[in-house]
């Protein structure tokens, strides 16, 4: 006998709130404590020098390079900061096209802005990732990069990507702001382009408030994204990377250093990233979609090219079209559930200045009159999939504080719901 929906006057699966929403925020503790005050007690704030010797973000940097597997990185200021330091990096210019996803976050449309290169939006696919397809449609004799966005820990068919990068002599940039830490057939993300980009934002996988990282294993790439975040010069801890001369002269560029603070932080949660974060969600994550495989016959989940690879923070489980999604969401949320995106990244289509094309001066390329974008438009017609696709998943977030009985609830609400639903078919 099916129970009764709450949406329909029944008992809800859960009434308790659940815990905190956030994932590397809500494991700070003492190992963060005890580097930001060895930082404090040091007086030596700033990562190059001091009363001290500072060595937060050189111990950052170096720890960073072994867990992602590469042989450069670079703590910078925030994940934008990555982004403009990547696109930099990689020579992106007036004249280019960087090809990024419809369901993206604001700099990553941005950066290629910054730099006087044109946004080609390209659709996304089931993965909620860039759909392989439409990038390759959308590569012009222009596209010079495309970026990537791992949504809410996801990892998409990033092998086609790099395959169609290669063949098309388009650089792939890995924008793992929301995804840091997941894996690709036992790849970190980052490392499987030409260049990855990570945010230590309050809201992230692993944070530090503020802050972020570039990866690559190409040199000339790090030095160009090393000068760019710092007024165009190269300090000895950086020129250390290299591994031999540098080879490129200063140039402008902007400020984008990362502190001792923020490194301290940052170090901390990286040393506690797969232990005390991935190793939660992600058996969370795998226990879900086992057992609601089994509760529920024919649900789908969003698709992937490595499911064990996923960052395990939120479950997408996808209804197929919107007016199905809609209804599931909130018969979902009716049983105490939490429906719904943990992030402000969206279509961006939508967006009133992207529309508008709007830049800090009109006449600076790319939409100037000197520009390669003049003719580009924005709208969410350049992506019919997206809406659809966004509205067709139903989501929850996992986060690393939540308990086994906290999954039994989210499991058990959407077997009822999904019990109900197809009962009354």
């Amino acid at each position: 006998m099916k129970a009764t929906l709450a949406i329909n006057g029944g008992t809800p699966v859960r009434t308790e709130p659940f815990p905190a929403r956030f994932w590397g925020a809500s494991v700070v503790g003492d190992e963060e404590l005890a580097l930001v005050t060895e930082v404090v007690r040091s007086r030596c704030l700033f990562r190059s020098y001091g009363e001290g010797t500072p060595h937060m973000v050189d111990d950052l940097e170096r720890e960073a390079r072994e867990f992602f597997g590469v042989r450069h990185a670079l703590g910078v200021t925030s994940g934008s900061a990555a982004l403009f330091c990547a696109l930099a990096g990689l020579g992106i210019g007036p004249g280019d096209e960087v090809i990024v996803p419809s369901l993206m976050w604001l700099s990553d449309f941005n950066a290629p802005l910054l730099h006087g290169a044109t946004p080609v939006v390209a659709d996304i696919d089931r993965t909620l990732c860039v759909d392989p397809d439409d990038l390759e449609r959308k590569i012009t004799p222009r596209a010079k990069a495309v970026v990537v966005v791992y949504f809410m820990g996801g990892v998409g068919h990033i092998d086609r990507i790099v395959e169609i990068g290669k063949k098309r002599a388009v650089a792939v940039v890995e924008d793992c702001a929301q995804s840091c830490g997941a894996t690709f057939r036992g790849q970190r993300i980052g490392s499987l382009g030409d260049v990855g980009c990570y945010s230590f934002q309050h809201n992230k996988i692993m944070t530090s408030g503020e802050g972020g990282m570039v990866v690559t294993n190409d040199p000339l790439t790090f030095e160009r994204a090393a000068r760019y975040h710092d007024l165009g010069g190269l300090r000895p801890a950086l020129a250390a990377q290299l591994e031999g001369e540098p080879q490129l002269e200063p140039f402008a560029g902007a400020q984008f250093r990362m502190n001792e603070l923020t490194g301290a932080v940052a170090l901390a949660q990286l040393r506690k990233l797969d232990s005390a974060v991935l190793a939660v969600t992600q058996s969370h994550f795998g226990r879900l979609t086992r057992e609601l495989s089994e509760a529920c016959p024919g649900i789908r989940f969003r698709d992937t090219g490595d499911h064990g690879g996923d960052a395990g923070i939120a479950l997408y489980i996808d209804r197929q079209t919107p007016d199905k999604g809609a209804w599931f969401g909130k018969a979902l949320a009716a049983e105490g559930i939490p429906v719904g995106a943990t992030t402000r990244v969206c279509n961006l289509l939508h967006s009133e200045y992207v529309q508008a094309r709007r830049q800090t001066h009109p006449n600076m390329p790319p939409f100037g009159p000197v520009g390669s974008g003049d003719a580009c438009t924005y709208s969410p017609a350049c992506c019919p999939n997206t809406d659809a696709i966004i509205g067709s998943m139903v989501s929850t977030m996992i986060t690393p504080r939540m308990t086994d009985s906290d999954i039994d609830d989210i499991r058990d609400a959407v077997t009822k719901v999904w019990r109900a639903q197809e009962v009354s078919r």
